[in-house]
C-alpha cells in the first residue's frame, strides 16, 4: 500500500496565538525526554526537529502511517505535560498538525534547514549550533564526543522522576548530558542526514541562507504561521521605524495605523484578531481594510 511505503515528511505544528506550549526550561527538557521516548514505539526515524515556544517541526523518514501515529502521539503528550502545569485541559484541543511530503532532494535538504533555522527565523540572536532545544547539535562532530552518564545507570526512582514516567525503559545507548536531557545523537538519524548533505559546509551552507519565504510558499506552511502576540510586538516596533521614522505605535496616526494592518498582513501574515489586539483597533476596523 501507498500509505506504507517510507518516505521523507516535514510535520509542522499550528503555532498557538495566546499560549506556549512550552514556556519555562522544565518544559523543554521534559518536552526533549519525551520525543526520545516516543519515537522507540514507532518505525519512524528523525531527521531532525526543533521545539519552539507556541509550535514545533519535525523532519521524518517512515510511512506516512506510523509518521502520523508518533507525532500524534507527541502532540497527545504536550497537551497532557500542558494540563499538568497549570490545569489547560484543552491546551492543543483543534491544534491542526501539517503533514508535507518531501519528494526531491533539494525539498528535503530545504525542509531539515528551514527546521533548524526556526529560532533565527524568530529572531533569537543565536546560531542554531547552540540552540539547546532542537537537533543541529547533533550533526558533524567528528571524533568530537558527546559525554554523557547512561541513563540505564540511574536507579528506576530516579529515571522515573526524569523522564516522568512510570515505564522509564530505554536503551542502553541512551545517554544523559549536562543539560539534562537525554541528547538528540542517541535517537535521531545522524548518519543519515549527514549523508544527505554530505560535506559539514553544505549544512553550514544551508542553516545560513534565508529560504523561510521560499520554503513555506511551497509548503504552505506561510499560510500557517503564527507569531505569539508578545513576538509580533517586536516585530512591529522594528517595522514601524523602518516604515514611519517613529519609536512607538502611540506616535501614529490613525492612516498610518490603518497602513500598518497591511504591513503587518503583508509581512507576519498575522490575522486579524491579532492585529486588532496589538493595534488596539476594533476587528471590524481591521477586518475593513484587509
Amino acid at each position: 500500500m501507498e500509505g506504507n511505503k517510507k518516505k521523507y515528511y516535514h510535520v509542522s505544528s499550528e503555532a498557538l496565538e495566546k499560549n506556549d506550549i512550552f514556556q519555562s526550561r522544565e518544559d523543554f527538557v521534559t518536552a526533549m525526554n519525551d520525543i526520545a521516548l516516543c519515537v522507540l514505539k514507532y518505525d519512524v526515524l528523525i531527521m531532525c526537529f526543533c521545539l519552539m515556544s507556541n509550535h514545533f517541526h519535525f523532519v521524518l523518514r517512515g510511512s506516512y502511517q506510523e509518521c502520523y501515529a508518533f507525532m500524534w502521539e507527541f502532540k497527545r503528550i504536550c497537551a497532557i505535560r500542558m494540563r499538568d502545569r497549570n490545569g489547560e485541559v484543552s491546551g492543543l484541543k483543534g491544534v491542526e498538525l501539517h503533514f508535507d511530503l518531501l519528494d526531491t532532494q533539494e525539498y528535503l535538504e530545504n525542509a531539515i534547514a528551514y527546521a533548524l533555522r526556526n529560532p533565527l527565523a524568530a529572531r533569537i540572536i543565536m546560531m542554531p549550533y547552540f540552540y539547546e532545544w532542537s537537533s543541529s547539535t547533533a550533526y558533524f562532530r567528528g571524533s568530537l564526543m558527546e559525554y554523557g552518564i547512561p541513563v540505564n545507570t540511574l536507579s528506576l526512582r530516579k529515571r522515573r522522576e526524569l523522564l516522568r514516567t512510570r515505564h522509564p525503559e530505554v536503551p542502553d545507548s541512551y545517554m544523559l548530558n549536562h543539560q539534562g536531557y537525554i541528547s538528540p545523537s542517541c535517537y535521531v538519524a545522524v548518519e543519515e542526514v549527514e549523508r544527505i548533505f554530505r560535506h559539514p559546509s553544505r549544512l553550514m551552507m544551508a542553516l545560513a541562507k534565508k529560504l523561510e519565504n521560499e520554503f513555506e510558499v511551497q509548503s504552505g506552511a506561510a499560510d500557517r504561521i503564527v507569531m505569539l502576540d508578545r513576538e509580533l510586538k517586536t516585530q512591529v516596533l522594528e517595522l514601524i521605524e523602518k516604515e514611519f521614522g517613529v519609536s512607538s505605535l502611540a506616535q501614529l496616526s490613525a492612516d498610518d495605523r490603518l497602513r500598518l494592518c497591511l504591513l503587518m498582513r503583508k509581512n507576519f501574515n498575522a490575522p486579524v484578531k491579532q492585529i486588532a489586539r496589538v493595534l488596539r483597533l476594533s476587528q471590524s476596523l481591521v477586518a475593513s481594510v484587509l
